[in-house]
């Protein structure tokens, strides 16, 4: 008889994180970096007087990790045009990536106060939020995302983990399964579909798809042993 074990939400947390890690490059960009600084302080100094070419150079600060010249260069855009949402919503990364993340999410709330449209600035409240464990926060801010853009791959897998974190199961479940409509070859969140299936609903037959489907679609999941070892103990194999 196999023993129930709960399913932790940090336990869960830790496989959507590494969703982020498999989906990023790890080529070096500084060469491409310097060139957009490069070529946006020169658009500065021939647009002093516009707050487009300081948001421009600003990113490519931000996208390089200059982080105090990201900052300034926002700053000196807003002061150009106080009216300027992707000001605001930049610096809030930026203060993001300092850990200042009260000015982070002021920063993002002022983007949509003076831009209703820029609704990216829902995402990274929400994910400001998920990674300070304010789920209650992050849902709301994941939701108002998703309502515009329901498509967008890992959302709704972050969005699960919030529901999981705040034990609303089914409706992590929800999510995640919404998540493998967009992106069926997700083998994390299979993953996290087979454990939840399993450990908070006992629903065998579930779980063992999702678990294989995992396994199936990436030799090197995370503690693929311990997965593998799970599937034949569910299927009654020795």
């Amino acid at each position: 008889m196999i023993r129930k074990t709960k399913l932790h939400p940090i336990e869960t947390a830790i496989f959507i994180a590494v969703i982020l890690l498999l989906s990023i490059g790890t080529y070096s960009r500084n060469r491409l970096w310097n060139d957009e600084i490069n070529l946006f302080t020169d658009c500065v100094k021939k647009s002093p007087n516009k707050a487009r070419p300081y948001v421009n150079l600003g990113i490519a600060y931000l996208n390089a990790g200059t982080y105090d010249k990201s900052a300034e260069t926002f700053q000196k855009a807003i002061q150009i045009d106080p009216k300027f949402g992707e000001a605001y919503y930049n610096l809030g990364l930026t203060y993001q990536k300092t850990g200042d993340i009260n000015k982070a999410i002021a920063m993002e709330k002022k983007s949509v106060e003076v831009d209703p449209t820029l609704y990216m600035a829902y995402y990274s409240l929400g994910m400001i939020y998920f990674e300070n464990a304010r789920y209650e926060e992050s849902e709301e801010a994941f939701q108002r995302f998703l309502k515009i853009y329901p498509y967008i791959p890992q959302v709704h897998g972050f969005l699960a983990i919030v529901y999981a974190a705040q034990k609303k199961f089914d409706k992590a479940v929800a999510e995640f399964e919404w998540e493998i409509r967009i992106n069926p070859y997700d083998a994390l969140v299979h993953l996290n579909l087979g454990k939840i299936y399993w450990y908070e609903f006992q629903n065998r037959q579930k779980a063992i798809y999702h678990l294989k489907a995992a396994l199936m679609l990436d030799p090197f999941l995370p503690n693929r042993g311990e997965i593998r070892r799970l599937v034949r103990q569910l299927e009654g194999l020795p």
